[in-house]
């Protein structure tokens, strides 16, 4: 019987990609309301206290129980807490409820977390108060190239994007929130600091980054720490900014590496070959990047040469 329905609906390949699209949309429902329900319905009501000596209180997902066992991007974390040795001030755009920032902060360092979704936020200011921290700028906003408004979609607690469609996210859940930029929020009252920046905005990095004119060329430099999908989640396929992206760096004098413990540089001839081949084959999502240095030169150098 099964194979005959089979048979039968190759014949109607319009109707195949109909009950595809339904089911995929239901599947991206489905797992929306799973996650308001784990945020709301499931909220855990425990704090946590984290491997890294802090207190975290998130929902049921498995993200935030990484979070508080300390098994969330432990190369990443450990990239981060490496940057933070030499760092007076961590900027966390895209804080969700404030791991990396409770990281920072724990560090003794100067902490400013940017987050726009409500629920996010709310666990941000419980972990904040948890530890008894009322000295970090927290901006309930989304940012990009220029201020004004912009549509949030998406239930996720740890996927929420300014881009419409991304990973595949329905428009059931949507809400109207405020725009800024970095430039705007930070302004040049950290003028002669030594900065790190994480940025995971889901897909909206190259405009954040377009918002960062002033900062990306402040003295000293900023060191980075930013996600970028080629081909995982945009609605369009590939990421039309995904080598845009990187350039922007480039042509600030960064150099660009894997945020894994394998620090691989990424040249410009990596980044056109992972589009042209529409996969990146670098193995991460997440990327680094450190002002150039005439060591970090010869080490491109010696790359390339490889290559």
């Amino acid at each position: 019987m099964l194979r005959w329905l089979k048979s039968y609906l190759k014949r109607y390949p319009s109707i195949v990609r109909l009950f595809r699209n339904l089911r995929c949309k239901l599947t991206n429902v489905r797992n929306e309301l799973r996650d308001v329900r784990d945020s709301h319905i499931m909220r855990s009501r425990k704090t946590w206290t984290t491997p890294y000596g802090f207190k975290l209180l998130g929902s049921s997902s498995i993200h935030h129980r990484a979070m508080q066992a300390g098994t969330f991007e432990p190369e990443e974390t450990a990239l981060v807490q490496q940057y933070l040795h030499d760092a007076e001030v961590f900027v966390d755009v895209g804080a969700n409820i404030g791991f990396y920032t409770c990281i920072a902060r724990s560090s003794g360092k100067q902490v400013i977390a940017v987050e726009p979704l409500r629920r996010n936020l709310d666990y941000l200011y419980v972990n904040l108060a948890a530890n008894r921290w009322n000295d970090i700028e927290v901006y309930p906003v989304g940012l990009s190239d220029r201020p004004g408004l912009g549509v949030l979609y998406g239930a996720s607690v740890t996927g929420a994007s300014l881009i419409r469609w991304w990973a595949g996210a329905s428009q059931v859940f949507q809400r109207m929130i405020p725009l800024s930029t970095l430039d705007i929020l930070l302004g040049a009252r950290f003028s002669g600091k030594k900065l790190v920046i994480k940025i995971d905005v889901e897909g909206a990095e190259y405009q954040v980054l377009l918002g960062t004119r002033k900062i990306i060329s402040m003295s000293p430099r900023p060191t980075w720490l930013i996600e970028i999908c080629l081909n995982e989640y945009h609605p369009a396929g590939l990421n039309p900014n995904y080598a845009a992206t990187f350039e922007i760096f480039w042509k600030h004098g960064y150099e660009a590496r894997t945020a894994d413990r394998r620090n691989q540089v990424v040249l410009p001839a990596d980044v056109q070959r992972w589009v042209n081949a529409g996969s990146c084959h670098s193995g991460v999502i997440n990327y680094n990047f450190v002002p150039v240095t005439e060591d970090s030169i010869e080490n491109m150098e010696c790359h390339q040469q490889s290559v």
